[in-house]
């Protein structure tokens, strides 16, 4: 076989290859534009850069007065289970239960954004954009800037409900 003959056939080879890439690469942003304007995902957690966090007015009709059940995502203060729960009343305080122990304080909304404020010292007040999946809360602790930060800190439902979101809420 001749040189140039070689050369492309070669070149027809890496066309072959690369094309199924090129392909997948052009219509990658419709795909995802799509998922988007439908607002449905695959994911069982919400994507903070593409979900939109319940508003002020949503949260009001979602926390206040009411109680929620829920797990962290993480175990803290010698406590051995990630199961709470936490009522935020309607006179702005709260009452939050892990594993018989009581915190109370004070919660508020501004800018869309849910924030606790403790009693105790020893606990930062912490503010959160809330995204939903289903009749399931999840709590996306913001930074300074008031970003969503990635990974959820807890993922709440109104007690009484059955939570509609996996792994089920302990």
């Amino acid at each position: 076989m001749a040189s140039a003959q070689i050369h492309a056939k070669a070149a027809v080879m890496r066309y072959i290859t690369l094309l199924p890439m090129i392909t997948i690469a052009l219509l990658w942003p419709f795909a995802v534009s799509a998922q988007v304007l439908n607002n449905q995902s695959d994911e069982p957690y919400p994507d903070v850069e593409y979900a939109t966090p319940l508003s002020g007015a949503e949260l009001t009709t979602v926390f206040d007065g009411q109680t929620h059940q829920g797990s962290y995502n993480f175990l803290n203060r010698n406590i051995s289970t990630f199961a709470f729960k936490e009522t935020t009343a309607k006179d702005g305080k709260i009452r939050h239960i892990q594993q018989g122990h009581v915190d109370t304080g004070k919660w508020n909304i501004a800018d869309d954004t849910i924030c606790y404020d403790y009693d105790d010292p020893r606990l930062r007040q912490a503010c959160f954009k809330i995204f939903t999946r289903g009749n399931c809360y999840y709590h996306y602790q913001v930074s300074v800037e008031g970003i969503a930060r990635f990974g959820f800190t807890a993922r709440t439902v109104i007690a009484g409900e059955t939570p509609s979101c996996e792994p089920s809420l302990v």
